[in-house]
């Protein structure tokens, strides 16, 4: 049988962290980050304990079945920057799965974790397979560089697996101007296409159109995910990072 999605699950947390109210980690945390901005002339915010734990955020999402391998996708860190997630969640996981994350990509984070799923699956090594995608909205410092904060925490669990919605490879293509993305999507032919919250006015043709949420710029497509049936395909454009992401199922 192909191999492609199972299904997906979204979920939205309105609260912080159970850790946010630990005043000990709060101390530690402040510490850390503290030091990390310093040589880059940057200052923490009030309240750095104020945002949501990506292993906090998946557990409740992981599946009652085995899983061969695990990848985390996140663009925004985490309020728990000493604990290696993907371990833990790999040890949380039915069937220990081979466990890590993907980030530093901008919202093409998402599409390569899959990427390398797919190829993971293709080997016959790793079949059954749990893509999580994750964001939460506390950022209590600038940066430096222009970045999208979410409004919500929000974790999404894309199951693969054997299925007749068999996934393509996903296409992430470099150095894409937003003008141009509409002329990259000529082809498609779906069901359904969700597009990322940034591409409102780009026309496609298909059954239905979605438009992601454009607050949840990590998580949009694939929170909209959980709520289709049938053939997909989700499209995602970063306009800091110019990259436009493609990926289809059935």
């Amino acid at each position: 049988m192909p191999w492609g999605l199972r299904g997906a699950a979204a979920r939205r947390f309105p609260h912080p962290a159970d850790r946010s109210a630990d005043a000990a980690h709060t101390a530690l945390l402040t510490k850390y980050l503290t030091d990390m901005l310093a040589p880059y002339g940057l200052v923490l915010g009030p309240h750095p304990e104020a945002g949501q734990s990506y292993g906090e955020m998946a557990v409740p999402l992981l599946p009652d079945e085995p899983v061969d391998a695990l990848i985390l996708a996140y663009d925004i860190p985490d309020i728990a920057p000493g604990r290696a997630t993907a371990t833990y969640l790999s040890h949380a996981c039915p069937g220990t799965p081979m466990a890590f994350a993907v980030t530093d990509q901008g919202r093409a984070g998402a599409h390569t974790a899959l990427r390398l799923l797919h190829d993971y699956a293709r080997s016959g090594t790793y079949p059954r397979a749990l893509l999580l995608v994750a964001e939460q909205s506390g950022l209590p410092y600038d940066p430096g560089v222009p970045v999208e904060v979410p409004a919500a925490h929000c974790a999404v669990a894309v199951h693969l697996g054997p299925s007749t919605l068999e996934a393509a490879v996903p296409r992430i293509v470099p150095g894409v101007e937003l003008a141009d993305v509409e002329g990259l999507l000529g082809d498609l032919t779906p069901a359904t296409v969700i597009l990322g919250g940034s591409l409102a006015h780009v026309d496609v043709k298909a059954d239905s159109v979605l438009l992601a949420d454009p607050a949840q710029p990590m998580t949009g497509v694939w929170e909209a995910l959980a709520s289709v049936d049938g053939p997909v395909v989700l499209v995602d454009y970063d306009p800091a990072l110019r990259y436009l992401c493609v990926s289809a199922f059935g």
